[in-house]
Formats: structure tokens, C-alpha cells, sequence
């Protein structure tokens, strides 16, 4: 029920044309009763002569018992219920398609929207695939059950209550052997929607896997390709492949039984209706053209039932596929601002760690961490991997908040800072550079698209990208390809410093921006990083000892700890954690850093 109620909220701002869509499939039910309704006393007038029941049933004035008059009226009469029944069939396939069509765009766009929101833990623990899947697939699912599927409820209900009542209302006697069947048949039919949801869930988990598998190796080809891998990769997704097929195949199974059990009871209450009403046209108790009149209502009431079935089973498809996408939007958003978050101006005093501790699950990363940072100093982070340097930063922008203490920028909690005025204020280059399918001027000034080309051209310039950049075949408009594959390592990291110049934030976290940099660029792009840091209050994880010897203060964590914090040759001297991780670095040990 819950399920329900969550999509009913979606569905609650389009009222006005899903209630004109209900009201034309009212008219839909109304008008294929009519017809049903009007096939007895027709044959009756046909075959008798008594138009009466007619006259009663169809409202012309003109109509009266002369029987030319009855034979020109009767044609017309059927041909307008069907103009009726087309009208109204075309305007509740269209407003239930538009209502369906606008559901399914704002539950897409509110999960991107909220994937986009979750926190960056989340990410770390859930495949870029799995979320593709849920948001094309599982949506697209919904997508089929919100347009077809519920309107086909909605309409084979009305046609069966309708018709249910013209039944009844012929011969309720009758009308009790014919539906006498169709009461034994909910058991089975809630027992196979239970199983083709199980069905369902299992297999759009597995297109899940799929999809990130497929991912995975076409992003990584390079790697797939040099280390020989095709065959491996064929293997896994073919596993998969196979288990979806598996899971296809037992919701076809289920299908497949379920129509001919449908048919079944339908036919044993046929069957019922045949004998009884034959008894009882040879006792006189029944007219053979009554029967027929009665007969055809039925057989149409058998059509919209046996739908009902197939059309339940499509809907615990979407249900299934729902269930998916809100478990994904039920999940906690973005770390929250406090009530009274404020705005953060530029850094006047500094940054100030105080008792801050973090853990990853039950595994303490960071522990009372204490550390003051002036406004417009250079820190170094260095410390063996895995000993907290990229946790610690990114603490700073709240990527993760503090389990326990703190961080405070300019005596002010962060958590009492507004999340967006805080971002706003901290720019971010990492080893891992982020670039998007655009061109060189979208992917500088991302962030911020109403910087002008020439505030882009000095922000290039000053990370010494431009030369290269104007050497490109349409210069700040040319293309970059799927995350930057069109350029080298070194113009990547430029223009992801290119686009860390131009936010001109005042504080500066470099994760590490060097590290997978030939020599040559990593002079280069040095460069670059010196114009970016200066007058910055700049945190740097480095992997090489030789391009920190310059910082303000280096500070060594281990274990989750700081534990020394100075200049490069103070460190040195106190022949510590720092020292030996240089000594290893520059006597030809490549210890990790």
C-alpha cells in the first residue's frame, strides 16, 4: 500500500486529466454495455415484430412501432453508440498516455535529481551501472505500467461493472451460473502476481548488473585489450545474460499458465450457462432470444476479465521496477545545513580541526584530529596510503561530515555554513581529472557558465592551456570527447586547473594533482598549480616529497593521527614518520606516499 501512495503523489498534480480520462472510459463502459444491451430487444424486433423494448430503450422521438421507420432508426442508433465508444476510447488513451508520459518524466527527473544529492559514501559503495539501470530501465518499466497498463485497469474495471450490471439485470439467476466460477479464480491470480514480482525485481536487478559490467568494460577497453581480457569479460556478462534469460523465461512461464487458468474458469462458467439456461428454455421459463441478448453480454464481459489478468501481471512488473526506484529516492540526501546556516565570506582567519574524528562503518579512518590553518597557508599532506590524507579533505567541503569534534572556518562550524555558500568557496583539483563530452570553454567554466570568454581565456593562460588550447580545431569550442579522451594527461590536469583559476575560491584542496604526470608535464602543469595557489589557503596531498619541500607546513598523518606538523627540514631533524618516508622515497625504495 505504502508503494501505491508514493506513486499516487506523482500522479496527484495531473488530477484534472486523469479525471477526464476516467470520465471517457466511464462512457467507454457505458457504450460497449449499450451495445450489449441493445443486441436482444434488436433480434426481438427483427424476428417478432415488437419493437416496443426498443422504442423504451433508444431515445428517438421518431421512433414508434412502424416498422420502416424502426429498420432506418436502429442502423443509425448502432453506428452512433460506436462513434461514441471511438471518441471516448481515443480521449482516455490520450489523457491517460499524457498523465502517464508527465509521471514518468518527474519521477526520472526527481531521481536524478535526488542521486545527484546523495552523499558521496553512497557512491563509493554502489556501481555507476546499478544507478544507470535504475533510472532507464527500472524507469522505462514504469514508464509501460503508468501509460498502458493503468488505463487498461481502469477501463476493464468500469467495462466489467457495467456489463456485470446489464447481466444482472437480464437474468440474475443466469447472471449467478455464469460469474460463479470467477470468484475461484483470485486465489491463483494474487499467487502468480506474487511470483512475477519476485520474477520482476530479480530480473531488473540482474539487467543492472548487466548494464554495469557493460560499462565497466567499455570505459576500461584500453586495459581490457592490453591485458588479453575479452574472453573474461565475455564470460561475465554471458553469466548474467544467461541468469536474465533464466528469470525471462519463468515470467513468460508464469504468464503462460495463467491465461489458460483464466480460460478455464471462464469456460466451466460458459459450460454452467449453457446447461442451465438450456433447462431452462425447455421448461418454458426462458425465451431462446432473451438468452441471446443475455449470451452476448456475457461473452463480452469475458473479454475485459480475461485482459484484467494480463493486465495485473504487467502492473507487478512496474510495481517491481517501482520498488526499486523508491528504494533509491527513500534514501537520506545531501549532509544537512542546521537550522540558521549562514553564508561564508572569505577566510580571514583560517581552518581549525578540532577533536575531528570520522570511521568508514565500523573502521576509525580519522581520530581526534587537531589542526589550526591560517588564512593564505600552504599545508602538505603526506602519510603512507590508507592513513586518512583524502578523508581529511574532504571533510572540507562536507563530502563526509565529522563523527566526532569539528572543523571550523573562521571560528564557525561548517555545519552551521550554508552547503552551497560553503562549496562556493573551495575548489578542488585531483589526480583523478573530471571532464565532460562538451567543448574546452563549457568544461572551464563548469560551475558557472556566465563567465565571459574572456575571464576563460586568462583562467586558460594562467594554467598555461591557451597554446594549446588555440591549437585545437575549433579552438575553446572544440570537443573534448568522454571524460577528455581526446587530449594527453598533462592538457587534461591544465584545464582542470584552468577551471579551479577561474572559480578563484579561497580555499584550494590539490588531491594528489601531479602524481600521474610523466615528468615533463609535471613540471608543466607545477607551473600552473603555483599561479593557482597563490594567496589561497591550499591543502596538498603529495605523492612526491620534492614538490612539497616549499609548503608552509607539512603535516604527516599515520593511523589516523597527526603526527608531526612542520617545515620540511624541521621534519627531517626530529628523524621521524616524515624521514623515513623520505628517506625511502630518495634511496630508490618507492614506498607509497
Amino acid at each position: 500500500m505504502k508503494l501505491y501512495l508514493k506513486i499516487l503523489k506523482f500522479v496527484v498534480p495531473y488530477w484534472f486529466y486523469l479525471a477526464g480520462a476516467i470520465l471517457c472510459m466511464a462512457v467507454l463502459a457505458l457504450s460497449t454495455g449499450a451495445m450489449a444491451y441493445l443486441i436482444g430487444p434488436i433480434l426481438r424486433f427483427l424476428f417478432t415484430n415488437d419493437g416496443g423494448e426498443v422504442i423504451k430503450i433508444i431515445p428517438f422521438g421518431i421512433l414508434d412501432t412502424d416498422r420502416t421507420k424502426m429498420t432506418t432508426a436502429i442502423p443509425l442508433v448502432i453506428v452512433a453508440v460506436a462513434v461514441i465508444k471511438g471518441v471516448s476510447f481515443f480521449g482516455q488513451s490520450y489523457l491517460m498516455g499524457y498523465v502517464g508520459q508527465r509521471v514518468v518524466m518527474d519521477i526520472r527527473e526527481v531521481l536524478y535529481k535526488h542521486i545527484l544529492s546523495l552523499m558521496v559514501p553512497f557512491f563509493t559503495k554502489t556501481h555507476t551501472g546499478t544507478l544507470i539501470s535504475r533510472v532507464t530501465n527500472d524507469v522505462n518499466q514504469i514508464q509501460n505500467t503508468a501509460t498502458d497498463s493503468l488505463a487498461s485497469l481502469i477501463r476493464e474495471s468500469l467495462t466489467i461493472v457495467v456489463l456485470a450490471v446489464i447481466v444482472i439485470k437480464q437474468d440474475f439467476k443466469l447472471a449467478v451460473v455464469a460469474l460463479i466460477a470467477f470468484p475461484f479464480a483470485i486465489y491463483p491470480m494474487i499467487r502468480f502476481s506474487r511470483k512475477l514480482r519476485k520474477v520482476s525485481t530479480q530480473g531488473q536487478a540482474t539487467m543492472g548488473i548487466m548494464t554495469a559490467l557493460l560499462q565497466e568494460a567499455i570505459s576500461g577497453i584500453r586495459i581490457v585489450k592490453a591485458f588479453c581480457m575479452e574472453s573474461y569479460e565475455e564470460i561475465r556478462f554471458n553469466k548474467e545474460s544467461k541468469r536474465l534469460n533464466r528469470l525471462q523465461l519463468k515470467s513468460i512461464k508464469v504468464r503462460a499458465i495463467s491465461v489458460p487458468m483464466m480460460e478455464m474458469f471462464g469456460i466451466i462458467g460458459f459450460a454452467a450457462t449453457i446447461w442451465y439456461a438450456s433447462y431452462r428454455i425447455n421448461t418454458g421459463d426462458l425465451a431462446p432470444e432473451g438468452f441471446i441478448s443475455f449470451f452476448a453480454a456475457v461473452l463480452m464481459l469475458y473479454q475485459p476479465i480475461r485482459s484484467l489478468n494480463g493486465v495485473n501481471l504487467n502492473i507487478q512488473k512496474g510495481l517491481a521496477a517501482a520498488s526499486r526506484v523508491f528504494e533509491i529516492l527513500d534514501m537520506h540526501g545531501e549532509v544537512r545545513e542546521r537550522d540558521g546556516a549562514k553564508e561564508l565570506n572569505r577566510i580571514k582567519s583560517g581552518i581549525e580541526f578540532k577533536e575531528a574524528s570520522f570511521m568508514y562503518g565500523d573502521k576509525w579512518v580519522l581520530k581526534n584530529v587537531n589542526l589550526k590553518v591560517r588564512a593564505g597557508e600552504v599545508i602538505a599532506i603526506v602519510g603512507t596510503s590508507g592513513g586518512g590524507k583524502t578523508t581529511l579533505v574532504n571533510l572540507i567541503p562536507r563530502f563526509y561530515d565529522v563523527v566526532d569534534g569539528a572543523i571550523l572556518i573562521d571560528g564557525i562550524d561548517i555545519r552551521d555554513i550554508k552547503l552551497k555558500s560553503l562549496r562556493e568557496n573551495i575548489a578542488i583539483v585531483s589526480q583523478h581529472v573530471i571532464l565532460f563530452n562538451d567543448t574546452v570553454k563549457r568544461n572551464i567554466a563548469y560551475g558557472d557558465f556566465t563567465k565571459t570568454d574572456e575571464e576563460i581565456v586568462a583562467a586558460a593562460k594562467a594554467a598555461n592551456a591557451h597554446n594549446f588550447i588555440e591549437k585545437m580545431p575549433q579552438g575553446y569550442d572544440t570537443l573534448i570527447g568522454e571524460g577528455g579522451v581526446r587530449l594527453s594527461g598533462g592538457e587534461r590536469q591544465r584545464l582542470s586547473i584552468a577551471r579551479a583559476i577561474l572559480k578563484n575560491a579561497p580555499i584550494l584542496i590539490l588531491d594528489e594533482a601531479t602524481s600521474s604526470l610523466d615528468t615533463e608535464s609535471e613540471i608543466e602543469v607545477q607551473k600552473c598549480l603555483n599561479n593557482l595557489m597563490h594567496g589561497r589557503t591550499t591543502f596538498v596531498i603529495a605523492h612526491r616529497l620534492s614538490t612539497i619541500r616549499d609548503a608552509d607546513r607539512i603535516i604527516v598523518i599515520a593511523g589516523g593521527m597527526v603526527k608531526e606538523d612542520g617545515r620540511h627540514e624541521e621534519l627531517l631533524r626530529l628523524n621521524g614518520e616524515y624521514s623515513r618516508i623520505y628517506a625511502m622515497q630518495f634511496s630508490g625504495i618507492h614506498g607509497e606516499v
